[in-house]
Protein backbone atom coordinates (compact mmCIF):
# COMPACT_ATOMS: atom_id res chain seq x y z
CA UNK A 1 0.00 0.00 0.00
CA UNK A 2 1.69 3.11 -1.10
CA UNK A 3 1.36 5.92 1.83
CA UNK A 4 -0.05 9.35 0.52
CA UNK A 5 1.04 12.23 1.64
CA UNK A 6 -0.35 14.83 3.95
CA UNK A 7 -2.31 17.48 2.51
CA UNK A 8 -2.60 19.46 5.39
CA UNK A 9 0.21 22.30 6.49
CA UNK A 10 0.47 21.59 9.93
CA UNK A 11 -0.56 19.07 12.75
CA UNK A 12 -4.41 18.52 12.48
CA UNK A 13 -5.58 19.50 16.09
CA UNK A 14 -7.70 16.56 17.66
CA UNK A 15 -11.56 17.04 18.43
CA UNK A 16 -14.22 15.24 20.47
CA UNK A 17 -15.77 12.19 19.17
CA UNK A 18 -17.60 10.50 22.10
CA UNK A 19 -18.03 11.47 25.38
CA UNK A 20 -20.17 11.04 28.54
CA UNK A 21 -22.99 12.83 30.47
CA UNK A 22 -24.78 12.26 33.39
CA UNK A 23 -25.16 8.77 34.54
CA UNK A 24 -22.33 7.70 31.77
CA UNK A 25 -24.87 8.16 28.95
CA UNK A 26 -22.64 8.00 25.65
CA UNK A 27 -22.64 10.74 23.26
CA UNK A 28 -21.64 11.29 19.84
CA UNK A 29 -19.77 14.69 19.71
CA UNK A 30 -21.37 16.65 16.02
CA UNK A 31 -17.11 18.54 15.68
CA UNK A 32 -15.47 15.03 15.76
CA UNK A 33 -18.35 13.56 13.63
CA UNK A 34 -18.76 16.69 11.23
CA UNK A 35 -14.72 16.00 10.66
CA UNK A 36 -14.98 12.29 9.82
CA UNK A 37 -18.43 13.23 7.73
CA UNK A 38 -16.15 15.04 5.10
CA UNK A 39 -13.86 13.14 4.06
CA UNK A 40 -14.55 12.57 0.24
CA UNK A 41 -12.90 8.80 0.18
CA UNK A 42 -11.67 5.89 1.75
CA UNK A 43 -10.96 6.11 5.39
CA UNK A 44 -7.83 4.11 7.19
CA UNK A 45 -8.81 4.06 10.70
CA UNK A 46 -6.24 3.63 13.81
CA UNK A 47 -7.25 3.12 17.49
CA UNK A 48 -4.74 3.88 20.52
CA UNK A 49 -6.66 1.67 23.11
CA UNK A 50 -4.96 0.12 26.24
CA UNK A 51 -3.59 1.15 29.77
CA UNK A 52 -4.41 4.38 31.45
CA UNK A 53 -1.46 6.82 32.00
CA UNK A 54 0.57 4.92 29.52
CA UNK A 55 1.47 7.05 26.61
CA UNK A 56 -1.19 6.48 24.26
CA UNK A 57 -2.13 9.88 23.50
CA UNK A 58 1.54 11.04 22.69
CA UNK A 59 2.15 7.52 20.62
CA UNK A 60 -1.36 8.62 18.81
CA UNK A 61 -0.23 12.13 18.53
CA UNK A 62 3.42 11.15 17.06
CA UNK A 63 1.51 9.34 14.19
CA UNK A 64 -0.51 12.94 13.17
CA UNK A 65 1.65 15.53 14.05
CA UNK A 66 3.10 16.74 17.51
CA UNK A 67 0.65 18.15 19.91
CA UNK A 68 -2.51 16.87 17.88
CA UNK A 69 -3.94 15.18 21.14
CA UNK A 70 -3.75 16.54 24.67
CA UNK A 71 -0.87 15.26 27.02
CA UNK A 72 0.72 15.83 30.22
CA UNK A 73 2.86 13.81 32.93
CA UNK A 74 -0.42 13.79 35.64
CA UNK A 75 -1.87 11.28 37.30
CA UNK A 76 -5.00 12.21 36.33
CA UNK A 77 -6.56 10.82 32.70
CA UNK A 78 -6.66 12.99 30.19
CA UNK A 79 -8.65 11.30 27.62
CA UNK A 80 -12.26 10.77 27.92
CA UNK A 81 -14.44 8.99 26.00
CA UNK A 82 -12.50 8.90 22.35
CA UNK A 83 -10.96 11.80 20.50
CA UNK A 84 -10.03 12.40 16.93
CA UNK A 85 -7.53 13.52 14.80
CA UNK A 86 -7.64 13.53 11.09
CA UNK A 87 -4.53 13.40 8.16
CA UNK A 88 -5.91 13.85 5.08
CA UNK A 89 -3.73 12.03 2.41
CA UNK A 90 -3.83 9.22 -0.51
CA UNK A 91 -4.66 6.49 -1.17
CA UNK A 92 -6.61 6.44 2.32
CA UNK A 93 -7.22 9.18 4.61
CA UNK A 94 -5.75 8.23 7.77
CA UNK A 95 -8.78 8.89 11.14
CA UNK A 96 -6.93 8.56 14.72
CA UNK A 97 -9.07 7.49 17.56
CA UNK A 98 -7.53 8.16 20.81
CA UNK A 99 -9.40 6.25 23.61
CA UNK A 100 -9.99 6.09 27.38
CA UNK A 101 -8.02 3.97 29.08
CA UNK A 102 -8.01 2.54 32.82
CA UNK A 103 -10.78 1.35 34.15
CA UNK A 104 -13.50 3.27 33.02
CA UNK A 105 -12.56 1.90 29.62
CA UNK A 106 -13.88 -1.83 31.28
CA UNK A 107 -16.95 -0.60 32.69
CA UNK A 108 -20.20 -1.90 31.54
CA UNK A 109 -21.54 1.98 30.08
CA UNK A 110 -18.55 2.91 28.83
CA UNK A 111 -17.92 -0.46 26.98
CA UNK A 112 -19.24 1.49 23.63
CA UNK A 113 -15.78 2.54 23.56
CA UNK A 114 -14.37 -1.20 22.78
CA UNK A 115 -16.82 -1.48 20.37
CA UNK A 116 -16.46 2.11 18.09
CA UNK A 117 -12.30 0.53 18.17
CA UNK A 118 -13.89 -3.07 17.31
CA UNK A 119 -15.79 -2.19 14.68
CA UNK A 120 -14.15 0.78 12.74
CA UNK A 121 -10.07 0.61 13.14
CA UNK A 122 -8.31 -1.28 10.88
CA UNK A 123 -5.34 -1.14 13.27
CA UNK A 124 -5.44 -1.42 17.15
CA UNK A 125 -2.36 -0.43 18.73
CA UNK A 126 -2.57 -1.77 22.09
CA UNK A 127 -0.15 0.47 24.71
CA UNK A 128 0.91 -0.87 28.39
CA UNK A 129 3.41 1.07 30.13
CA UNK A 130 6.67 0.34 30.97
CA UNK A 131 6.54 -3.82 30.72
CA UNK A 132 4.63 -6.61 28.98
CA UNK A 133 2.56 -7.60 32.48
CA UNK A 134 0.13 -10.52 32.85
CA UNK A 135 -2.25 -7.46 33.64
CA UNK A 136 -2.00 -6.31 29.93
CA UNK A 137 -2.69 -9.24 28.74
CA UNK A 138 -5.75 -9.57 30.78
CA UNK A 139 -6.60 -6.02 29.96
CA UNK A 140 -6.72 -6.80 26.18
CA UNK A 141 -8.48 -10.00 26.25
CA UNK A 142 -11.20 -8.22 28.62
CA UNK A 143 -11.68 -5.54 25.45
CA UNK A 144 -11.82 -8.57 23.25
CA UNK A 145 -14.91 -9.88 25.74
CA UNK A 146 -16.75 -7.11 25.29
CA UNK A 147 -17.16 -8.05 21.54
CA UNK A 148 -19.86 -10.11 22.83
CA UNK A 149 -22.00 -6.78 22.38
CA UNK A 150 -21.64 -7.00 18.49
CA UNK A 151 -24.05 -9.07 17.35
CA UNK A 152 -23.53 -11.35 14.53
CA UNK A 153 -26.08 -13.42 13.90
CA UNK A 154 -24.37 -15.69 11.17
CA UNK A 155 -25.07 -12.77 8.26
CA UNK A 156 -22.09 -10.42 9.18
CA UNK A 157 -18.33 -10.25 10.26
CA UNK A 158 -15.93 -8.03 11.50
CA UNK A 159 -13.17 -6.63 8.93
CA UNK A 160 -9.61 -8.11 9.63
CA UNK A 161 -8.34 -5.96 12.20
CA UNK A 162 -4.62 -5.88 13.07
CA UNK A 163 -2.82 -5.76 16.41
CA UNK A 164 0.11 -3.98 17.19
CA UNK A 165 1.19 -4.46 21.08
CA UNK A 166 2.92 -1.69 21.89
CA UNK A 167 5.35 -1.22 25.51
CA UNK A 168 5.47 2.13 25.65
CA UNK A 169 9.04 3.53 28.16
CA UNK A 170 9.91 0.06 28.22
CA UNK A 171 12.22 -0.80 31.12
CA UNK A 172 13.35 -4.47 30.03
CA UNK A 173 14.89 -5.65 26.77
CA UNK A 174 12.28 -7.73 24.22
CA UNK A 175 12.90 -9.92 21.20
CA UNK A 176 10.64 -9.63 18.18
CA UNK A 177 8.68 -12.62 19.39
CA UNK A 178 8.32 -11.65 22.90
CA UNK A 179 4.40 -11.29 22.06
CA UNK A 180 4.56 -15.14 20.59
CA UNK A 181 5.91 -15.94 23.62
CA UNK A 182 3.75 -14.20 25.99
CA UNK A 183 0.78 -15.88 24.05
CA UNK A 184 2.69 -19.48 24.51
CA UNK A 185 3.37 -19.18 28.28
CA UNK A 186 2.00 -22.10 30.59
CA UNK A 187 -0.72 -21.08 32.65
CA UNK A 188 -3.53 -21.78 34.60
CA UNK A 189 -6.70 -22.57 32.92
CA UNK A 190 -8.01 -18.91 32.69
CA UNK A 191 -4.91 -17.51 31.22
CA UNK A 192 -5.19 -19.93 28.60
CA UNK A 193 -8.78 -18.96 27.91
CA UNK A 194 -7.74 -15.37 27.56
CA UNK A 195 -4.70 -16.10 25.64
CA UNK A 196 -7.11 -18.14 23.20
CA UNK A 197 -9.49 -14.78 22.95
CA UNK A 198 -5.79 -13.16 21.60
CA UNK A 199 -4.75 -15.65 19.45
CA UNK A 200 -8.24 -16.28 17.88
CA UNK A 201 -9.19 -12.34 17.11
CA UNK A 202 -5.32 -11.86 15.83
CA UNK A 203 -3.37 -14.85 14.19
CA UNK A 204 -0.21 -14.77 14.04
CA UNK A 205 0.18 -12.91 10.84
CA UNK A 206 -1.71 -10.20 11.99
CA UNK A 207 -0.26 -9.47 15.44
CA UNK A 208 3.10 -8.04 15.83
CA UNK A 209 4.77 -6.55 18.79
CA UNK A 210 6.67 -3.55 19.86
CA UNK A 211 8.85 -1.91 22.34
CA UNK A 212 9.64 1.80 22.98
CA UNK A 213 11.80 3.30 25.20
CA UNK A 214 11.48 6.69 26.80
CA UNK A 215 11.97 9.70 24.34
CA UNK A 216 15.73 10.57 26.02
CA UNK A 217 16.96 7.03 24.99
CA UNK A 218 19.34 6.90 22.06
CA UNK A 219 17.64 4.10 20.07
CA UNK A 220 13.76 6.25 20.54
CA UNK A 221 13.68 7.43 17.27
CA UNK A 222 15.01 4.49 15.26
CA UNK A 223 12.64 1.94 17.37
CA UNK A 224 9.70 4.68 16.62
CA UNK A 225 10.03 5.06 13.33
CA UNK A 226 9.68 1.00 12.92
CA UNK A 227 6.26 1.12 15.06
CA UNK A 228 5.47 4.02 12.78
CA UNK A 229 5.74 2.34 9.54
CA UNK A 230 4.09 -0.72 10.49
CA UNK A 231 1.03 1.49 11.47
CA UNK A 232 0.81 2.82 8.58
CA UNK A 233 0.93 -0.38 6.67
CA UNK A 234 -1.48 -2.25 8.98
CA UNK A 235 -3.77 1.06 8.73
CA UNK A 236 -5.80 0.13 5.43
CA UNK A 237 -9.17 1.01 4.20
CA UNK A 238 -12.20 0.48 5.94
CA UNK A 239 -14.53 -1.68 4.10
CA UNK A 240 -17.87 -2.84 4.30
CA UNK A 241 -17.96 -6.13 2.27
CA UNK A 242 -16.17 -5.49 -0.70
CA UNK A 243 -17.25 -1.22 -0.26
CA UNK A 244 -14.77 1.01 0.39
CA UNK A 245 -16.36 3.21 2.99
CA UNK A 246 -16.52 6.86 2.80
CA UNK A 247 -15.82 9.26 5.68
CA UNK A 248 -19.46 10.26 5.09
CA UNK A 249 -20.51 6.43 5.87
CA UNK A 250 -18.26 5.88 8.64
CA UNK A 251 -20.00 8.76 10.16
CA UNK A 252 -23.28 7.47 9.54
CA UNK A 253 -22.05 4.23 10.90
CA UNK A 254 -21.15 5.79 14.27
CA UNK A 255 -24.14 7.38 14.58
CA UNK A 256 -26.38 3.96 13.96
CA UNK A 257 -23.62 2.34 16.62
CA UNK A 258 -24.93 4.70 19.28
CA UNK A 259 -28.10 4.13 18.42
CA UNK A 260 -28.54 0.69 18.77
CA UNK A 261 -26.55 0.76 21.97
CA UNK A 262 -28.69 2.90 23.71
CA UNK A 263 -31.99 0.98 22.79
CA UNK A 264 -30.81 -2.32 22.08
CA UNK A 265 -27.61 -2.42 24.48
CA UNK A 266 -25.60 -4.41 21.29
CA UNK A 267 -24.67 -3.83 17.53
CA UNK A 268 -26.37 -5.97 14.99
CA UNK A 269 -24.01 -6.72 12.05
CA UNK A 270 -26.73 -7.06 9.71
CA UNK A 271 -28.38 -4.36 10.61
CA UNK A 272 -25.56 -1.94 10.40
CA UNK A 273 -24.42 -3.45 6.53
CA UNK A 274 -27.66 -3.11 5.48
CA UNK A 275 -28.04 1.03 6.87
CA UNK A 276 -25.00 1.40 5.63
CA UNK A 277 -25.01 -0.44 2.29
CA UNK A 278 -28.28 0.38 1.38
CA UNK A 279 -29.36 3.59 2.49
CA UNK A 280 -26.25 5.44 3.03
CA UNK A 281 -24.43 4.03 -0.71
CA UNK A 282 -26.81 1.89 -2.85
CA UNK A 283 -29.61 4.36 -2.66
CA UNK A 284 -27.36 7.55 -3.24
CA UNK A 285 -25.17 6.00 -5.55
CA UNK A 286 -28.16 4.84 -7.67
CA UNK A 287 -29.65 8.55 -7.79
CA UNK A 288 -26.28 10.03 -8.80
CA UNK A 289 -25.39 6.96 -11.60
CA UNK A 290 -28.97 7.85 -13.33
CA UNK A 291 -28.12 11.90 -12.70
CA UNK A 292 -25.26 11.47 -14.35
CA UNK A 293 -26.60 9.23 -16.88
CA UNK A 294 -23.77 6.30 -16.13
CA UNK A 295 -26.57 3.56 -16.75
CA UNK A 296 -27.18 4.55 -20.12
CA UNK A 297 -23.07 4.84 -20.79
CA UNK A 298 -22.84 0.96 -18.84
CA UNK A 299 -25.62 0.28 -21.06
CA UNK A 300 -22.72 -0.66 -23.81
CA UNK A 301 -20.81 -3.56 -22.21
CA UNK A 302 -20.82 -6.57 -21.14
CA UNK A 303 -20.80 -7.84 -17.32
CA UNK A 304 -17.33 -9.11 -18.50
CA UNK A 305 -16.14 -6.00 -19.66
CA UNK A 306 -16.68 -4.46 -16.53
CA UNK A 307 -15.47 -6.99 -14.44
CA UNK A 308 -11.89 -5.60 -16.06
CA UNK A 309 -12.32 -2.07 -15.13
CA UNK A 310 -8.66 -0.59 -14.98
CA UNK A 311 -6.80 2.42 -15.55
CA UNK A 312 -4.51 2.92 -18.23
CA UNK A 313 -4.66 4.92 -21.39
CA UNK A 314 -7.39 5.25 -24.02
CA UNK A 315 -6.95 6.67 -28.15
CA UNK A 316 -8.85 7.78 -29.93
CA UNK A 317 -9.33 11.02 -32.60
CA UNK A 318 -9.96 14.35 -30.98
CA UNK A 319 -13.16 16.13 -31.73
CA UNK A 320 -11.16 19.80 -31.41
CA UNK A 321 -7.98 19.34 -33.13
CA UNK A 322 -8.43 16.40 -35.05
CA UNK A 323 -5.56 14.33 -34.03
CA UNK A 324 -5.37 10.85 -32.91
CA UNK A 325 -3.90 10.60 -29.80
CA UNK A 326 -4.23 9.50 -26.05
CA UNK A 327 -7.36 11.15 -24.02
CA UNK A 328 -10.71 10.34 -22.92
CA UNK A 329 -14.33 11.14 -22.94
CA UNK A 330 -16.25 14.40 -21.58
CA UNK A 331 -18.19 13.11 -19.30
CA UNK A 332 -21.05 16.03 -20.07
CA UNK A 333 -21.03 15.68 -24.04
CA UNK A 334 -19.17 12.44 -24.37
CA UNK A 335 -17.21 13.30 -27.09
CA UNK A 336 -13.29 12.85 -26.85
CA UNK A 337 -10.58 14.96 -26.91
CA UNK A 338 -6.63 14.57 -26.90
CA UNK A 339 -4.76 15.30 -23.53
CA UNK A 340 -3.20 18.39 -25.00
CA UNK A 341 -6.81 19.86 -25.69
CA UNK A 342 -7.73 18.64 -22.41
CA UNK A 343 -4.66 20.75 -20.91
CA UNK A 344 -5.94 24.07 -22.77
CA UNK A 345 -9.52 23.53 -21.92
CA UNK A 346 -8.92 23.35 -18.05
CA UNK A 347 -5.36 23.38 -16.99
CA UNK A 348 -6.10 22.54 -13.03
CA UNK A 349 -8.63 20.70 -12.54
CA UNK A 350 -11.01 17.88 -14.44
CA UNK A 351 -14.87 16.52 -13.99
CA UNK A 352 -14.77 13.22 -12.53
CA UNK A 353 -17.24 11.19 -14.61
CA UNK A 354 -19.03 9.46 -12.01
CA UNK A 355 -19.41 11.73 -8.98
CA UNK A 356 -18.93 14.73 -11.27
CA UNK A 357 -16.69 16.93 -8.62
CA UNK A 358 -13.51 18.51 -9.76
CA UNK A 359 -10.12 17.04 -8.85
CA UNK A 360 -6.68 18.17 -9.43
CA UNK A 361 -5.25 16.30 -12.05
CA UNK A 362 -3.01 14.45 -9.86
CA UNK A 363 -5.81 12.91 -8.16
CA UNK A 364 -7.70 11.29 -11.04
CA UNK A 365 -6.81 8.58 -13.51
CA UNK A 366 -8.11 7.70 -17.21
CA UNK A 367 -10.40 4.13 -16.75
CA UNK A 368 -10.57 2.32 -19.85
CA UNK A 369 -13.57 0.63 -20.05
CA UNK A 370 -15.90 4.04 -19.73
CA UNK A 371 -13.03 5.67 -21.02
CA UNK A 372 -13.62 8.81 -18.92
CA UNK A 373 -11.24 10.24 -16.17
CA UNK A 374 -12.50 9.49 -12.69
CA UNK A 375 -11.23 10.86 -9.25
CA UNK A 376 -9.20 8.30 -6.87
CA UNK A 377 -12.22 8.20 -4.41
CA UNK A 378 -14.72 7.04 -6.87
CA UNK A 379 -12.06 4.74 -8.41
CA UNK A 380 -11.32 3.31 -5.23
CA UNK A 381 -15.03 2.89 -4.25
CA UNK A 382 -16.03 1.60 -7.89
CA UNK A 383 -12.81 -1.22 -6.76
CA UNK A 384 -10.32 -0.66 -9.99
CA UNK A 385 -6.79 -0.97 -9.03
CA UNK A 386 -4.61 2.15 -9.19
CA UNK A 387 -1.33 2.58 -10.53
Amino acid sequence: RKSGRAAMAGPPASLPLLKFEAQDRPVICEEGLEAIRRLPGPVCPVAFVGDGRSGKSYLASKIVGEGAFQTDDSDVAVTEGIDVAILQSHPGHLVVFDCEGGNNAMSRSHSIVTVVGALLATALVFVTDGKASEAAVEALARMLQERSLIKCDGTGSLQAQSLLFVVNQNRLRYSDGALESILAADQDEEGRELRGLIGAAYPEERRQFFSVPCDSKGDFEARWERLHGAIREAALPLKMGKLWMTGAQVAEMLRHVEQLLRKHGKVSLPSLHRHVILDSWLKPTVGQVLSTRMDKLLEGFTEEELATQKVGSVSGKCTDCGTDADGWLDPDIEDFFCEECWRKFSPKVLKCGFCNCFNPWPRGRVEQVTRMWHCMDCLMQLGIEIN
